[in-house]
């Protein structure tokens, strides 16, 4: 018996663009490793993408372990993109009770490094996408008797590091957050935020590189984290077994926010 038995999921950001890691068949990434593990639990999952083709190969590897999935192409800077893959979901599946947005871009830098520009399409993909795919799920999981969000913020929510319009972006999702999970407490619709630290995604390879031998001296357990320690901090986010969590943020790091006063105590030794 799956902890996600009879629920719909749409994954928003489900696919993975970037190279596998040794070993991988199949890159994975944090959305990716989410609906794999969604279906895996029992969920009938949804898998949104910007790139379609990137989705029907989640949606592709759930079928083929037996799984229930199906993909469609999402861009989550457009509301008629938003809505069409929650009413997608809706017609396919008959209902929606559960979401987890995925989606997030980093362009610009420091404040006086970063356009206008830029900081408007951060703002549009990395927050107001969110805005939308909520406005729309939410009603849907009122109608089904409740449901569940999860939305992929990152740990620069909580630490400078990464640019001014990803930090504040990201920031700014955590309220998002809490204003829906507080608002629609009462209709059994909890909203919850994940913060992930540094992560060994296929975004990150695709972007950065192999980083593990620079960054995990950082992190106090030693090493970065997988998209796969994501995915299960987001199914339990999900999941019955979070019944009573509501409105908060959930670090999955390693003990890097923790541990970063000791990391620069010991350096200056």
């Amino acid at each position: 018996m799956g902890r996600l038995d009879g629920k719909i999921a749409l994954i928003v950001g489900g696919g993975a663009d970037g190279p596998p890691n040794a070993g991988e068949q199949l890159s994975i990434g944090n959305g990716r490793a989410t609906a794999i593990m969604c279906a895996r639990e029992g969920a009938a999952v949804m898998v949104a993408d910007l790139n379609l083709a990137l989705a029907e190969e989640t949606a592709a590897a759930i079928r083929a372990a037996g799984g229930i999935a199906h993909a469609i192409a999402c861009d989550v800077s457009r509301e008629e993109d938003c809505r069409r893959a929650v009413e997608e979901t809706v017609a396919r599946f008959g209902a929606i009770h559960l979401m987890v947005n995925n989606v997030g871009i980093a362009i610009g830098g420091a404040l006086l490094r970063t356009a206008t520009d830029q900081f408007d399409r951060m703002y549009t993909v990395n927050l107001r996408g969110q805005f939308l795919t909520m406005r729309y799920a939410v009603p849907e999981m009122i109608k089904a008797g409740g449901g569940a969000i999860v939305n992929v913020s990152s740990l620069s929510a909580v630490m400078a590091g990464a640019g001014i319009a990803y930090e504040a972006t990201k920031a700014a999702l955590l309220g998002l957050s809490r204003s829906a999970a507080v608002r629609y407490a009462r209709d059994h619709v909890r909203v919850n935020t994940i913060l992930p630290g540094l992560i060994n995604s296929s975004m990150v390879r695709r972007e950065i590189g192999d980083r593990e031998a620079r960054v995990a001296p950082r992190i106090p357990l030693g090493r970065q984290g997988t998209p796969w320690e994501i995915a299960t901090a987001i199914v339990f986010l999900l999941s019955d077994d979070a019944s009573y969590i509501t409105g908060t943020e959930l670090i999955v790091d390693g003990g890097l926010r923790a541990g970063e006063g000791v990391r620069r105590r010991d350096a200056d030794r």
